[in-house]
């Protein structure tokens, strides 16, 4: 009978069925079946969700931050103009080279009717910040680039969180603080000018929209008292995790002198930073679907105690241990593939609907989920890797399997003879 069926075959395939819906008087185990394809799934949605969080997180801010700031610099502080622009030009001739602008980096203070802010002011000409999108598209209505240049009545524009902060909006005036100041017979002092806010940008990332300031490069020049040169030359690339390649490039072109560094030399700690919490968060919660694993275990092992006899009776009758084994596993196997599917669909489903999820329960709560201050993003993200899925996939049911394959290759070994004895 059970001898002559195919492995995996019909007979043992109802077998196993029949085993895991039996209820606790026929000696099944159901109620531990459903708590251990629970348990899977929650780990499993857990696992998915977290690792998809933590994608769209780190390539969220990484994309803000490339945005905002270049792919890899040139240090060109204390070089006069034309020799600026002749790095510039021969930087631009580099392969994979998409834009290079020349820029002043300061920090300064700014007022407005007695409120104060620390601020970072970018010094760039007007083509260049036409040439980030991310800015130049999240301009407010009635503002733009009208009077960003020249040394005429020249305008600035400000990140909208450090625009409520000062209480200001456009065609509004704020006055900025340089500390770099003039040489007077009194001493040094602080150089003070009036701008006109020309426009009001949003990024999304806090960072930049609390603090952030571009100023016409001209008028950079004069306040912070850089001549007719700049601090550093931002250049932009095809791919930016690709920099190592055009670094050697511009050092064979600009010269051994020339100090060229890449945006994982800015942000170093927060690249490694994420990486790191990710390898560690995505180690946890493997732990977690492993614990919850065992609980399958544990309900195969009452379930092989409960059908002592039947085990008995299927081998007197002439099914191979390795029947009884395929049955047993299967029946525990099923239920983590169960649980799996179950996980992925919960896991998969809530990172794409993440957002809407997002405002239900901040809108049912009043509760600030992902407040932009603390985590420097405005929204939540997520982003589903399905490599990363295939390899949660293949883990759970690598330790599912595993975890039961032992435990139904013990149930194989069971002797008929001793089951029987008191039977």
């Amino acid at each position: 009978m059970a001898a002559r069926s195919q492995p995996f075959g019909l007979f043992e395939r109802m077998l196993a069925g029949r085993y895991l819906r039996a209820k606790r008087q026929h000696g099944g185990v159901a109620l531990i079946s459903v708590i251990s394809v629970i348990a899977i799934t929650l780990a499993v949605m857990a696992l998915i969700i977290t690792m998809s969080v933590m994608n769209g997180f780190r390539e969220t801010l990484l994309s803000r931050i490339l945005g905002v700031n270049g792919h890899v610099y040139v240090d060109v502080r204390y070089l006069p103009g034309d020799e600026v622009a002749r790095l510039a030009a021969l930087a631009r001739e580099a392969p994979d080279v998409l834009h290079v602008a020349a820029t002043i980096n300061a920090q300064a203070l700014a007022t407005s009717d007695g409120t104060a802010a620390g601020v970072v002011v970018r010094g760039i000409s007007r083509e260049d910040l036409q040439a980030l999108p991310i800015v130049a598209n999240s301009i407010r209505s009635g503002g733009g680039f009208e009077n960003f240049e020249g040394i005429e009545s020249p305008s600035i524009l400000v990140g909208d969180r450090l625009a409520a902060a000062l209480g200001v909006t456009e065609s509004m005036a704020i006055s900025i603080l340089s500390p770099q100041g003039a040489a007077t017979p009194f001493g040094l002092t602080p150089r003070r000018k009036s701008f006109l806010i020309g426009g009001v940008f949003s990024v999304g990332m806090a960072e930049f929209d609390s603090a952030l300031i571009y100023m016409p490069i001209e008028q950079a020049q004069i306040l912070f008292s850089r001549g007719d040169g700049a601090d550093e030359l931002e250049i932009r690339i095809r791919d930016p995790d690709r920099t190592v390649a055009t670094m050697m490039e511009l050092r064979n072109r600009l010269g051994p002198n020339v100090t060229i560094y890449d945006w994982r030399a800015k942000s170093q700690g927060l690249a490694d930073a994420l990486v790191v919490e990710r390898n560690v968060m995505r180690l946890i919660l493997m732990i977690l679907v492993a614990i919850a694993a065992l609980n399958i275990v544990t309900g195969l092992i009452m379930l092989v105690k409960n059908k002592s006899r039947d085990i008995a009776i299927l081998r007197t009758m002439g099914a191979t241990k390795g029947a009884i084994m395929r049955v047993f596993f299967m029946a525990s196997a099923s239920l983590g593939v169960i649980g799996l599917t179950l996980g992925l669909l919960l896991g998969i489903g809530f990172c794409l609907n993440i957002e809407v999820i997002q405002n239900t329960i901040q809108a049912l709560t009043g509760f600030d989920l992902f407040p932009g201050t603390v985590y420097s993003l405005e929204t939540l993200p997520a982003r589903v890797e399905w490599g990363e899925v295939a390899m949660i996939s293949f883990f759970t049911v690598a330790v599912t399997f595993s975890a039961t394959l032992m435990t139904a290759w013990w149930a194989s070994r069971f002797d008929p003879v001793e089951a029987l004895r008191y039977e």
